[in-house]
């Protein structure tokens, strides 16, 4: 097994939890002269009521040794090599930091910062694979964005009663999702082809190809990934698909609120 890609993380491991410090102590009331009085029923422990433990923030350098290690030894990846570089062009040169973040999702590619966030659980070999994932949507931001930027344009000229392509709105919802669907599927087919390279020539852990299984069976094709991204999740009921329809409304409505307040200024109606 390659150094820097191991079963056990080499970086710092998670902060101890601590302790609430004890900084007030029980406050007494004062005594009173004379026999006991008898305790009445609706009479507490004479104490303060302790504040809530405030749990510590997660340090985005908790993992960095274990990141940097396995960036490097992926490099040794050619084609890992050449995702890293796509990544870095995307963001107009600019490094792509790693970093850990208590996140909801176990890999997060935060465009604002040019950052790629790991949840602190996530180690070893299954952490180096979700960084590369999400080095191929580093390296495709710049196809999302024109997706998006050409929704709103669309959207725009749909609110102002101009021509528009797509069909209707909610032929253009479908449209918006599929295409941002079909990236991440491109997305996941590189790192596929990453990883399997790895494996094969450089002796990565075969866990590491997380969509292998996936693009031999389920998701031979776009079309069955499609599918499966449209299938609801049990708990929540919505699907993956669902979520870029939600942003495709967004992007409409951006636009229906650009056009009111354009009209506004200047006084129509």
């Amino acid at each position: 097994m390659p150094r820097g890609i191991s079963k056990f993380s080499s970086g710092p491991s998670l902060p101890v939890k601590r302790k609430h410090d004890d900084l007030t102590s029980p406050i007494r009331k004062p005594q009173v002269e004379g026999p006991p009085q008898k305790k009445q029923r609706t009479e507490g422990p004479n104490t303060v009521q302790q504040q809530p433990v405030q749990k510590p923030p997660t340090d985005p350098s908790m993992h960095a040794v274990y990141d940097k290690m396995a960036h490097e030894e992926m490099l040794k990846n050619p084609k890992y090599a050449a995702l890293a570089d796509d990544a870095a062009k995307a963001s107009d040169g600019k490094p792509v930091n790693v970093v850990t973040k208590d996140q909801v999702h176990g890999g997060m590619f935060y465009k604002k910062d040019n950052q790629i966030g790991l949840r602190p659980d996530l180690t070893g070999p299954k952490r180096a694979s979700v960084m590369a994932f999400e080095a191929t949507n580093a390296a495709q931001q710049k196809k999302f964005s024109k997706v998006t930027s050409d929704a709103f344009k669309n959207e725009l000229n749909a609110v102002q009663g101009k021509q528009t392509f797509g069909g209707d709105l909610n032929a253009r919802r479908e449209n918006f999702a599929k295409s941002m669907e079909r990236i991440e599927y491109d997305g996941i087919k590189r790192h596929h082809d990453v990883m399997k390279h790895g494996i094969d020539n450089h002796g990565w852990p075969k866990e590491m190809d997380r969509f292998g299984k996936r693009l031999e069976g389920s998701d031979p094709s776009f079309d069955s990934y499609w599918a499966r991204q449209n299938v609801a999740d049990a708990k929540t009921g919505k699907s993956h698909s669902d979520v870029y329809r939600a942003q495709f409304d967004n992007i409409h409505a951006t636009a229906q609120k650009a056009v009111a307040e354009s009209k506004a200024k200047q006084g129509i109606k």
